[in-house]
Parts: structure tokens; sequence; C-alpha cells
């Protein structure tokens, strides 16, 4: 029960984000996008089993990431509203206010401990967006047969 709450939560706090970047206006956009972020956070508790933080934010936003490019194709859009929107729920939020709290404080040891557990977070995060884009687009050059960047 507490993992449906979860992710209702996270549809909530996705579609709510929207209103920040003036998503809502294209109701389409921002549902879709609160979906993709929802599955996202799905995925991240269904890979609890694997007991590493960095490789299930990797997994979950390799999905966000794969989801927001499909979209983006259906729709016509730019990825990055789907992505942006997608990977709210992943991002670290309690890790830097804590990262941030130890610090002032002059906790050094939780602070550091806090500060490079958040960074793995936000480079797999960052990783995964890489790997999904280029992935993509080695795709699109390889179904089009156009393997010099004539550019």
């Amino acid at each position: 029960m507490q993992e449906v709450i979860q992710c209702l939560s996270a549809f909530v706090g996705c579609f709510g984000f929207t209103f920040i970047f003036r998503i809502h206006k294209n109701l389409r956009f921002a549902f879709t996008g609160s979906l993709i972020g929802t599955l996202g956070w799905m995925i991240y508790l269904v890979t609890q089993f694997l007991n590493n933080t960095f490789l299930q934010s990797f997994i979950a936003m390799l999905c966000v990431a794969l989801l927001a490019e499909m979209m983006a194709r259906y729709y016509k859009a730019p990825a990055t509203i789907f992505i942006i929107v997608g990977c709210f729920p992943l991002v670290p939020g309690s890790g830097i206010y804590y990262t941030m709290l130890y610090a002032v404080q002059g906790m050094n040891d939780l602070f550091m401990e806090s500060f490079l557990s958040t960074l793995g977070i936000g480079i797999s995060l960052a990783l995964a967006i890489l790997i999904s884009s280029t992935t993509l687009q080695v795709y699109k050059r390889i179904k089009t047969k156009n393997f010099i960047n004539v550019e």
C-alpha cells in the first residue's frame, strides 16, 4: 500500500512540477511527462532488490529517458520536456539537503559521505540520459545509413 501512495505522490509531484515550467498549458505533455515520472519511480521501487541506490537510479532514469525520447518522437516535441518532468521523483533532494546541512553544521565526515552519495546518484542519472540519447542518435544514423556527419 505504501508503494501505491508513493507512485501517486510521484505523479502528483511531477504534474505539479509542470506548472513551474509552464508545461501545463499543453495537458498532453504534462500528463505524459507525469506518467513517465511515475513509471520511473515504479521501476526504482521494483529494483530495490539490487540494494544499490546508484544502480537503481541508473536503471530507472534510463527507462525514463528512453520513454521520454519515444514520446518526443510521437508528439514531435523536444525530449527535454519529458525528461525534466520525468526525472523529478529520482532527483536526490534529501541528499542535497543533508549534504548542505552537514556542511553548515561542520560535520565533515557526514558531509563527505552524503556528498559522495548524492554526487554518485547525480552522475548515474546524467549517465543514463547520455546513454539513452546517444543510443537513439546512433540508431537513427544507422537507420538512415548516414554514417558520416556531412553537416
